[in-house]
């Protein structure tokens, strides 16, 4: 999922970031998050946007949604 490849929620870390998704179109979600864990420290947002395309297109291809690159 995303989520977990961004590092704002990994799976199994109880004190990740909240988070919550929003569907506002009809083929479309929108992730929203904050970006402080409940621990207080930051989530590791390096190169969060090239994780999210990269877990994205990942599910797209297995759902059958897209061809691979």
């Amino acid at each position: 999922m995303v989520v977990d490849a961004t590092g704002i929620e990994p799976d199994d870390d109880p004190a990740a970031c909240r988070w919550a998704a929003l569907r506002d179109q009809t083929h479309g979600l929108d992730i929203v998050a904050a970006v402080i864990r409940q621990d207080g420290r930051w989530a590791p947002l390096h190169n969060d946007a090239y994780f999210a395309r990269s877990a994205c297109a990942d599910s797209a291809y297995d759902h059958g949604l897209d061809e691979p690159r």
